[in-house]
Formats: structure tokens, C-alpha cells, sequence
């Protein structure tokens, strides 16, 4: 007869897949996504990237996306805004208020300090969403 082993003893001798180490291991030889500024995101949609056809459900929300513009910590500041459509309403009101969070209303696609936003951002929603620009 053989000697019963414990529950212990059966899977001591086994090598363990998953302990921190394993881990930290597997981490370091991954490459770890970078984030990408404003600038380096803006230039992966070149000009010949512009005429891809336009995904049907961002066209659906293209009338959800406002410019809002104001002055944010005493510099003139705009925003590229989508709204949440159950939200347009209480947005339309707010944007006569003297402060409007815009998080609150929806997600807050671009933004930056300035008069004006940059023409590759209006190139990129026009072929992202397909919106017509002024």
C-alpha cells in the first residue's frame, strides 16, 4: 500500500503559475501603452484619413456635439461637448447661467484655452461624427 498524502503535501511539489512574482515578471517584459498628447492623437488622422465613411452611430449623436465657449480660470477657453440627449434640455438652460459644469451634461470631447478651436480638431470631428463645422 502507498502512504496517503495530505491535501498539503500532494500540491506542495507543484509549481506555482500565479504568485506576485510570476506577475511582476510577466509585467516587465509586456510593453506598457503610452498615453498620447493632444498633438501626437491629432496626427495619426491625416487628411487621407478624413475620407473614411462616417461610423452610423456617431452620426446619429453629431447634433448631440455643441462648441461651447467661455472664460475658464480668467482665459478665454472652448469646448467641444457631447450631450447626453436625455440632458439637452437642461443644457440648453444652463448655457444662460453665469457658471455651467459641462461634465455634468455630458462628456467634454476637446477642449483648450484660446478664441477659437484649431482646424484639425474641426477636421476631426467632421470626420469622426460628420458634422458641418462654421
Amino acid at each position: 500500500m502507498s502512504k496517503t498524502q495530505s491535501f498539503a503535501e500532494r500540491f506542495a511539489s507543484k509549481k506555482q503559475n500565479f504568485t506576485s512574482q510570476a506577475l511582476q515578471n510577466k509585467e516587465n517584459t509586456q510593453p506598457q501603452p503610452t498615453q498620447k498628447n493632444f498633438s501626437e492623437a491629432t496626427a495619426q488622422k491625416s487628411p487621407s484619413n478624413l475620407n473614411k465613411p462616417v461610423d452610423p452611430q456617431k452620426k446619429m449623436a453629431a447634433d448631440l456635439i455643441y462648441l461651447v465657449k467661455g472664460i475658464d480660470a480668467g482665459r478665454n477657453a472652448w469646448y467641444y461637448v457631447l450631450i447626453e440627449r436625455l440632458k439637452l434640455t437642461l443644457f440648453l438652460k444652463a448655457l444662460n447661467d453665469d457658471i455651467i459644469h459641462l461634465e455634468n451634461y455630458g462628456k467634454i470631447l476637446y477642449s483648450a484655452y484660446g478664441d477659437e478651436p484649431p482646424s484639425n480638431v474641426t477636421e476631426i470631428l467632421k470626420s469622426d461624427y460628420g458634422i458641418q463645422t462654421q
